[in-house]
């Protein structure tokens, strides 16, 4: 655009901000103004006065602005950790100057506003001591950490619950469920949070998060009352029902509707003659940047059927190229394989960490990945931005997603700096009333308190009955003096109805608490405790074909031993299915075996036996533990293996620590390690920019 074209289109969005009722309007035409000119050299001063009417001071050029405007500049500019001082937006600002006047705050703000920046310049301006933040998923915990750890090198950033050496300075980054078992050593080591953060606040309500409300209403509970200063956030929300509840009393709502950028809906399932599957490849071939949300792995396994029938992609890259045959290398037959060649990569919970976060970086960088198919695991689990969101199922899993799942899908859409217009296609109706109230209940519910937490009389008495109830359960079938002694255990995991059973088990008469010492021994064939817990439903992992799961138990207790293809192949399921076990055996399978060694402890005293060991193997899917946590951090187990067979840490060692790991890697540079593959003849291409990007987030 030339000056005076620049200059015209100001006057005619001022002429529209000031007619009244007009902001909206205003604001959408300023948007599209600023991604037509992209290059930020170009603005006028009468832009960057534009700019500054509706509060986006950081899009403003302090080169070319007025002397007044330049001041504004500098006095909205904040310390965020970084080298350079950044500029706030107004309502980012002001949140901050909140926050820094010790207020608890909820905060509900569109997915663009830039939450993260407040809790970064909250961090460098008050350096509070202990700070917990608790995020949904892996996915956005490695994000968090890798955020924190380059921008604040005096702190001890802790995100397992085997981290418990801590220093002056401490941020816990937690799931809801790591905050709870965490929590006892908390409890034990006295600790006071100063700052206590929880990221999509939305989901402590059963209606908006039917599967995992628990554990964060539970984690919420717990650290309230040691904390001195709460900062929830969520996307819109127009209102909050109990909130006098334990679960947000003492804190302030605050609604704020300001968009950072605009985002162009467009219901494409009205339009005549549309076909999904001509729609997906007409905008794919238009190169930009674009996420596609699915309902399911099956239904990311249709959109790529549907693009690899099409030429999507002109001309293929020599990194994809590499990470393919790495993968077909080490993990055997997917079509993920075939989807990196032509550009595309797919994002769900059960895939292996670094598998995702290498795509999420692909995706990010610019002539990559254009392309990521995912379910809602991304599109609610991490802040990467594209140009275009196509929202090809209305459902997530079997459900219509809800308000909040559909507000965080197309906030995927647009990016401050990136992407000032987000093109959203919606190729299904979201059912979404625009104009009805948007209402988050935060309601306690009897199933997150755990069966042996201490109820709390700030707890609303109908519940406390309820838990008692349940109490009253238990201690009927073991007795009051050994239900006082489990209530002095950490939290058990799992429901009500599943402990009754494990009970069950472990008082029948047929049972002999000597079975299991056999879990001490690396003889899966004489684990026979796994058949008799194999009746409680829970073992057994859903949608997996008709396969005996304590038979899969047994076989994938070679995960370390075998390589991924044969032990695959051992078990007669797809990588899919392996992906989707592993997990199941990491959480499910771990966590029932957890209850049954506090209950069993309780129940047979005197036999001493103990088999944390065995949970352990489950929740590490019998990798050694310092492997399993390092594929969070982006190192796949396959360089742990190379590296382990070239002595360079012996990962079989159960006294090695995740501290002395990251140690002695910072000893080294990624290039030494690449060195070290090469001289003992393990180095496969591709491991370069994996090794870089594990390097990158350890600060």
């Amino acid at each position: 655009m030339t000056s005076e074209q620049i200059f015209d289109k100001c006057v005619e969005i001022y002429e529209i901000l000031n007619d009244n009722n007009k902001e909206t309007e205003a604001k959408r035409e300023l948007f599209y103004l600023l991604d037509e000119i992209q290059d930020k050299a170009l603005y006028p001063p009468i832009l960057n006065h534009l700019i500054r009417q509706f509060g986006l001071y950081p899009y403003m050029n302090q080169s070319t602005s007025i002397l007044e405007d330049r001041f504004l500049l500098e006095c909205f500019k904040t310390n965020i950790g970084e080298d350079e001082p950044k500029v706030l937006h107004r309502e980012q600002s002001r949140v901050l100057k909140r926050l820094l006047s010790n207020d608890s705050l909820i905060l509900s703000a569109p997915t663009s506003f830039g939450k993260s920046f407040i809790i970064d310049a909250l961090i460098a301006i008050k350096k509070p001591k202990n700070i917990l933040i608790i995020v949904p998923t892996i996915s956005l915990l490695d994000e968090t950490r890798r955020r924190l750890t380059r921008k604040f090198y005096d702190y001890k950033i802790i995100t397992t619950t085997q981290q418990t050496k801590l220093e002056n300075n401490n941020i816990f980054i937690f799931s809801p469920e790591r905050a709870v078992e965490y929590f006892s050593f908390i409890r034990k080591e006295n600790i006071k949070l100063d700052f206590f953060i929880v990221d999509e606040f939305y989901k402590i309500s059963k209606e908006y998060e039917n599967e995992r409300f628990a554990p964060l209403q539970n984690a919420i509970l717990k650290y309230t009352n040691i904390s001195s200063q709460r900062y929830y956030v969520c996307p819109n929300i127009d209102k909050i029902n109990n909130k006098n509840s334990i679960l947000c009393e003492g804190m302030e709502f605050e609604c704020l509707n300001f968009n950072t950028v605009f985002i162009n809906i467009n219901k494409c399932y009205k339009e005549q003659n549309f076909k999904k599957e001509q729609k997906i490849i007409d905008i794919i071939k238009r190169d930009e940047k674009t996420l596609v949300y699915t309902k399911s792995q099956n239904s990311i396994k249709n959109v790529y059927a549907i693009l690899s029938k099409n030429d999507v992609v002109e001309n293929s890259n020599i990194l994809l190229e590499n990470f393919s045959k790495w993968l077909s290398k080490y993990y055997g037959k997917h079509y993920l394989n075939n989807a990196l060649k032509i550009g595309i990569g797919i994002h769900h919970g059960k895939l292996h960490r670094c598998l995702s976060q290498l795509q999420v970086k692909l995706f990010d960088e610019k002539d990559l990945l254009k392309t990521i198919i995912s379910t809602s695991s991304l599109i609610e689990g991490i802040n990467i931005p594209a140009k275009n969101l196509i929202l090809w199922d209305n459902k997530n899993g079997s459900k219509i997603i809800n308000h909040l799942t559909y507000k965080n899908i197309i906030g995927r859409s647009g990016r401050m700096f990136k992407y000032f217009i987000g093109e959203v296609y919606l190729f299904e109706s979201p059912n979404e009333d625009n104009n009805q109230e948007k209402i988050l209940d935060v309601e306690i519910k009897s199933e997150s308190l755990s069966i042996n937490d201490e109820i709390n009389n700030e707890i609303p008495n109908n519940i406390q009955v309820e838990v008692e109830n349940n109490q009253l359960e238990i201690i009927k079938l073991i007795g009051k003096d050994k239900f006082n002694l489990l209530k002095k255990e950490a939290s058990l995991k799992n429901d009500l109805e599943v402990i009754i059973k494990i009970i069950q088990i472990l008082q029948s008469e047929d049972f002999n608490s000597e079975i299991f010492t056999y879990l001490f021994n690396d003889e899966p064939d004489k684990w026979y405790i796994l058949s008799k817990i194999a009746t409680i439903r829970e073992f057994h992992c859903r949608n997996i074909n008709d396969i005996n799961n304590v038979e899969l138990v047994k076989k994938i207790s070679r995960n370390w031993i075998k390589p991924l293809p044969e032990l695959i192949k051992d078990m007669q399921i797809d990588l899919d299915d392996f992906f989707k076990f592993e997990n199941h055996v990491a959480f499910k399978v771990a966590s029932l075996f957890s209850d049954i060694n506090i209950l069993q402890k309780i129940l047979y005293p005197e036999k001493w036996i103990d088999i944390s060991s065995f949970v352990t193997k489950l929740s590490n899917a019998f990798l050694p533990s310092v492997v399993y946590t390092l594929e969070e951090f982006g190192l796949p187990r396959i360089i742990s293996k190379k590296l382990h067979e070239c002595k360079f840490i012996n990962f079989e060692n159960k006294e090695l620590t995740l501290e002395q790991v990251l140690d002695k890697f910072k000893e080294y540079t990624a290039g030494d390690i690449i060195n070290i593959l090469k001289e003992n003849n393990l180095y496969d291409d591709f491991e370069d920019y994996i090794l870089n990007y594990f390097y990158d987030g350890l600060g």
